[in-house]
């Protein structure tokens, strides 16, 4: 929608109006691009390689050249996260946030103020902890356990290795 749009037609079409609308419209065009380029480096998952830059600096995240641009989102968002209280349906949205089609099984044990997870997949041991270690508030441990289970008659028969 231009300038002219906006005006009654007998006013727009006018030799000297038309004219400098003509002049404007560029610069309101431009205006409008540099505005929705603004509004997208807001967003942590819209904004350039700068803006990324900007949120690590932000959280006291290191830069880290080697890491691709999604990892380095990821890293800026779970450090965001981490400021709430850990629930088990965060730590659930962590893991599938970091680490796509892992499978995993979370204990809670609220007497320790623990969580336990269970992965079934050895490839995803490194990354899941790489993610955890990174995100995690200072004051937190965490264990990951690797497993393999069978499901017979809705119990787990389990063989862990604590990492």
């Amino acid at each position: 929608m231009t300038l002219k749009d906006n005006l009654p037609k007998f006013i727009a079409e006018e030799k000297y109006t038309s004219e400098i609308l003509d002049a404007i419209e560029p610069e309101i065009e431009g205006i409008k691009l540099k505005l929705s380029q603004i509004l997208l480096e807001c967003s942590i998952s819209t904004c350039s390689v700068d803006g990324v830059k900007r949120f690590e600096e932000d959280y006291g995240i290191p830069y880290n050249p080697s890491l691709s641009l999604d990892t380095r989102r990821k890293n800026v968002i779970n450090k965001m996260l981490a400021k709430k209280r850990l629930t088990k349906e965060e730590l659930i949205n962590f893991i599938k946030r970091n680490i796509d089609g892992s499978q995993f099984y979370i204990s809670n044990e609220a007497e320790k103020y623990q969580f336990t997870v269970y992965l079934i997949d050895e490839n995803y041991k490194e990354k899941l902890y790489q993610a955890l270690f990174n995100s995690r508030p200072a004051h937190l441990i965490f264990n990951i356990k690797l497993t393999s289970y069978e499901k017979r008659c809705n119990t787990f028969r389990c063989n862990e290795l604590t990492i």
